[in-house]
């Protein structure tokens, strides 16, 4: 990377309009951070489940430009063209056959993706690093140029001042990005809402438009025909009904290019008309079974209704009334729309967009039946957390719960697209734990991996239909599975480890970064130990907030409002603790004592005797708890930040730790959830050695705005163009 002398304007005179600049450069940093990690995880899979990759790499891009106080002359030039390439290889993902790319060993299962195997191994290999690595790198680049804009408007401020501007942005980031994706739309209104935030710095350069343009322009042509949801771009695709019946019989619905479930016509006329019709016969069985088992029950629960099959189901053999649970609003909505039995228009059913967990917390209804549908997530709940969206759904303390709401003789029903796999083990294991009696299993081979599993009444009926047992087998198979449990969750992990198709590819691009761009930025001259004191806060505030967002999730359902709601109030704690240390001074010491002391208290505190407050008090105390390690930590690093001659530099290498964090939140996966709130407290421990002695701020910082122009320093050249 080329090599220039910089200003970074200390103390220059703020120009007219550099609030609302360094708030717009904040905003741009923070939305497109949102925007690419979501676009990039829909169309080339593999980032769906290896989130925290494209997080490190913004990060670290970031951290980079904000350093350099400005993108170097060649990599601003070449942005463009960077950009374009970035979006475009997103947006033709499909055309370019890197959708499914290869996946690496199958440790960790992946919906749609191709294993590595055959006769060219090293080659498939080969084909997933170029890809992801290739892909990070253009993510770096991107986000060099984005971090250093706001590097460049922030070297206008004072630390505290300019940090508060920051934190405001990037909120607005959060807020604009939620409420897109709350109103469903397509990644061509994301990038053009971030085309229209970035004009005031990039009005001179009309290649950048206009390629941006083009960009838009070409996303929302080839994406016409999908509908995005907040979790998921969900395409819908009718099947052509037999001869002779004019309405629709049945859709397929996929979610992100795999496919989902199906939307079919199992009603009586159709199945006694066409009983040999393609998919719904084969889809029969397993929608009738848990009806032919236990009759007509009064009151059943659905969680994972989807489309609505589960819930037609249950209409057609009577029950009086059906609670539906489902995640996924637009999927709902499509179910309304489209099924063709019409079942969520009966007054006999009750939807609830809600996710499972959360629903079986708030609920105090039993029900004579059960039913889990097909809760295959295809994504992480969070970028910030390797715990996948339906994780929590098959852990012990789920299936215990769900038994709770089980009446007297009630059955439960879980179906899962296992098959012959540790999936299917781990499932039949933990049932067994939390009901205290082995389920009864079978394989359905419904979408050729279908297994059903039997607890309660339901054990005891004759099977009406041929589906092989497989009880017996997993008996002997199961006994020592490792159980899903909410301290590790990690249902698709096939053991306690980091999966190959993260370390593949983290390893060699951390490597690359902290090499290529280490010596290039000087990092053994920012390497001082207030620097390292701010890097190692930034390591510590991302375990941090990756920690709110796994216990809020558990505690308020794994939805993306608790997730929006969680980061949205750490940043608002960091700004309140900003705010505090601007007007009085503040101890580190008794923020340091409050920090450990607040993160002690989340390490033991039984979250789940909040369960049976009122939601209002519940969220209160439930921020209060996990707020308040935010709020210490906000002033230790506000409080430190203030002495800073060069923030823009300082807060680079803080985002720089936010890069170690995401690197050491993988190792969840090998100590369960627990484990980020104990490196928490030893990283934060690691920032409190490297405190720097306390000092009146420099005279340059301390001077109002209006009269720093005399008191400028020569670091760095401030200057608006990139």
């Amino acid at each position: 990377m080329e090599q220039r002398e910089h200003v970074v304007a200390v103390a220059v005179q703020s120009p007219e309009g550099s609030q609302l600049r360094l708030l717009l450069a904040s905003f741009l940093a923070l939305y497109f951070e949102l925007v690419v990690i979501r676009y990039l995880s829909t169309e080339i899979r593999v980032f769906a489940y290896v989130k925290n990759l494209p997080l490190i790499a913004s990060f670290f891009g970031l951290g980079i430009g904000m350093i350099l106080g400005g993108a170097p002359k060649r990599l601003s030039r070449a942005f463009p063209f960077l950009a374009t390439l970035l979006f475009l290889l997103i947006g033709f993902a499909p055309e370019l056959h890197l959708v499914h790319i290869p996946f690496p060993p199958l440790d960790y299962v992946v919906w749609g993706s191709l294993p590595v195997e055959g006769v060219l191994p090293h080659i498939q290999v080969f084909e997933y690093l170029l890809v992801t690595v290739g892909i990070l790198m253009l993510l770096v680049a991107f986000f060099i140029v984005l971090g250093g804009i706001v590097g460049r408007e922030f070297s206008y401020f004072r630390p505290l001042p300019g940090y508060s501007i920051n934190l405001v942005g990037s909120l607005l980031g959060i807020l604009a990005f939620t409420a897109l994706s709350y109103l469903d739309l397509p990644p061509a209104v994301w990038l053009c809402a971030g085309l229209l935030a970035a004009f005031p710095f990039l009005r001179k350069h009309r290649r950048v438009i206009l390629l941006f343009l083009l960009v838009v322009v070409v996303t929302g042509v080839t994406q016409r025909s999908a509908f995005w949801s907040p979790y998921y771009r969900i395409n819908l695709v009718r099947r052509p009904p037999p001869t002779g019946w004019t309405q629709p019989s049945a859709y397929l619905l996929t979610v992100n290019h795999d496919y989902h479930q199906k939307l079919i016509d199992l009603s009586p006329a159709f199945v006694s008309r066409y009983p040999t019709a393609e998919p719904n016969c084969s889809a029969l069985p397993t929608y009738e079974l848990p009806y032919q088992l236990i009759g007509s029950p009064k009151e059943v629960l659905v969680v994972g209704a989807g489309t609505g099959n589960d819930v037609a189901a249950a209409l057609r053999h009577g029950v009086e009334h059906i609670d539906a649970v489902e995640i996924d609003p637009l999927i709902y909505r499509l179910g309304v729309r489209y099924h063709p039995e019409r079942p969520y228009s009966s007054p006999r059913v009750t939807m609830f967009i809600d996710d499972a967990r959360a629903f079986f917390k708030k609920t105090h209804k039993t029900y004579d039946l059960i039913v889990f549908g097909y809760l295959d997530s295809h994504t992480l709940l969070s970028s910030f957390s390797s715990v996948r969206l339906d994780n929590y759904v098959y852990t012990l303390e789920s299936f215990q719960e769900a038994r709770g709401h089980l009446r007297q003789g009630g059955s439960l029903v879980l179906a899962f697209a296992g098959g012959h796999s540790f999936l299917t083990e781990r499932i039949f294991a933990t049932l067994a734990q939390a009901f205290g009696v082995r389920p009864r299993a079978y394989y359905t081979h419904y979408d050729t991996a279908g297994v059903v599993f039997l607890e309660g009444a339901a054990q005891n009926a004759p099977i009406p239909v041929d589906f092989p047992e497989i009880t017996d087998q997993l008996v002997k198979d199961a006994h020592d599975v490792i159980l899903a449990t909410d301290n590790w969750p990690f249902l698709y992990l096939i053991g306690r480890t980091i999966p190959f198709c993260i370390l593949w590819v983290l390893i060699p691009f951390l490597f690359w970064c902290f090499t290529v761009f280490g010596w290039n930025v000087g990092f053994p001259r920012v390497a001082k130990p207030g620097h390292l004191h701010l890097f190692f806060l930034g390591a510590a505030f991302l375990l941090l907030e990756t920690g709110g967002v796994t216990r809020l999730s558990l505690l308020f359902g794994s939805t993306w409002v608790v997730n929006a709601v969680v980061i949205g109030s750490f940043i608002s704690m960091a700004f309140l603790a900003n705010t505090l240390v601007m007007f009085r001074t503040v101890s580190r010491r008794s923020a340091y004592l409050g920090l450990f002391l607040s993160l002690g208290l989340n390490l033991i505190f039984p979250y789940a005797v909040l369960d049976g407050l009122q939601p209002a008090l519940k969220v209160i105390a439930a921020a209060a708890i996990v707020g308040l390690p935010v709020f210490f930590s906000g002033l230790v690093f506000s409080r430190s930040f203030r002495d800073f001659d060069q923030p823009s530099q300082a807060l680079g290498v803080n985002l720089l730790g936010a890069v170690i964090g995401g690197t050491l939140e993988n190792f969840v996966m090998v100590g369960g959830t627990p484990i980020l709130g104990r490196m928490a407290i030893a990283v934060y421990a690691l920032s409190a050695v490297f405190l720097p002695r306390s000092r009146t701020p420099s005279a340059a910082s301390s001077l109002p705005a209006a009269k720093q122009g005399s008191a400028s320093i020569r670091l760095a050249a401030p200057s608006r163009e990139n």
